[in-house]
């Protein structure tokens, strides 16, 4: 072995003549450096934990470029957040101030964390007809960029493969349009044909919108949230509690087969009891407008409902009114929360 070594045979081959190795006398000094650890023992030593040395800092170098450039790709990937429905979604107010609706307070909060836009097609006074078939009154002034149905312009976006993955969360508002005529709020009653539009709501939520909507979502491209509505008339009617009841009755009905949480909206309100002292503020059915949407202080408390129910940033806001947000609802664990996106 002493002969053939890592510290002899390179020597000779380098024609190194100061010390003839076949020599037994060379033979036994090289032996003792390497079993003392002598010079070329330590050269050996040095130069593999040099080696070493060099090749762990290369792979961490190699891992801290790849997780950069993976951090880049993932910075610059779109997320949508998704509003559809009414004009609660719209965000409309009769000041003509449509910047502050609850879909707009979500989205700053989400944007901050990282989601990239709004896809907000929500279109004031849509109807669950509508929203199918065209023919939204105030399609000419709605924020997204569509034409057609409401109903189909979501489906288109949610079923592109550019967007699978990357759409989360949705939230539908719709119903109020179908039935909410039906009250008269001078008698303080319903319409015998609130038994026929009720009808006709759940027809079109669980055979057409809920079906398209989850269909092109996919297995697990996103996460679909309804929300149900505060009762609007809860000061000047206090018996038309059970009317509003009766309309998120058939709400939450029609969402359950689909897996399509509820969003309590009505008890964020006030509830049964305590909508009508907090109406006046929360909407502006008490102001010169006698408008039944909400105040900007009203978008505000449904956007913390949603956040709150889906675990979203700004859940822990609570301005107030009606019961604290924490107990409205079971907290939902958001596909976006749990699902990487890149």
């Amino acid at each position: 072995m002493g002969q053939s070594g890592a510290g002899g045979l390179p020597r000779v081959l380098r024609g190194d003549r100061r010390r003839d190795m076949t020599q037994p006398e060379a033979v036994a000094t090289k032996t003792r450096e390497a079993s003392a650890g002598g010079p070329s023992g330590r050269r050996r030593v040095l130069r593999f934990a040099g080696l070493s040395l060099l090749l762990t800092v290369a792979m961490v170098v190699a891992d801290v470029i790849a997780l950069g450039l993976g951090n880049r790709v993932q910075a610059l990937s779109p997320h949508y957040y998704m509003a559809l429905g009414d004009s609660l979604s719209f965000g409309y107010q009769p000041n003509l101030d449509f910047s502050a609706g609850f879909a707009d307070v979500i989205f700053n909060d989400l944007h901050k964390t990282g989601v990239s836009a709004l896809v907000n097609y929500a279109c004031a006074g849509e109807t669950t007809q509508t929203m199918i078939d065209g023919g939204c009154v105030g399609r000419f002034a709605h924020k997204g960029s569509y034409l057609g149905p409401q109903l189909q312009a979501a489906v288109d976006f949610l079923s592109k493969a550019k967007n699978r993955g990357r759409v989360s969360p949705i939230t539908l508002e719709i119903g109020a349009n179908d039935v909410l005529p039906d009250w008269d709020a001078a008698a303080c009653s319903a319409d015998p044909a609130a038994t026929v539009d009720l009808a006709t709501m759940d027809a079109n939520l669980t055979h057409v919108i809920f079906p398209a909507l989850v269909k092109a979502l996919g297995p697990a491209s996103g996460d679909l949230h309804l929300l149900n509505y505060y009762n609007p008339f809860a000061r000047a009617c206090p018996e038309s509690a059970p009317f509003i009841d009766l309309v998120n009755s058939h709400l939450k009905a029609d969402a359950g087969p689909f897996r399509i949480s509820v969003i309590d909206v009505y008890n964020a309100f006030g509830g049964d009891t305590g909508t009508a002292k907090n109406i006046c503020d929360l909407t502006w059915y008490c102001s010169v407008y006698h408008d039944i949407h909400p105040t900007n202080d009203g978008y505000k408390i449904i956007a913390r409902t949603v956040e709150n129910a889906l675990g979203l940033p700004g859940a822990k806001l609570r301005l107030g009114y009606g019961a604290p947000v924490g107990a409205m609802a079971p907290r939902i664990a958001a596909v976006w929360r749990r699902t990487p996106l890149g």
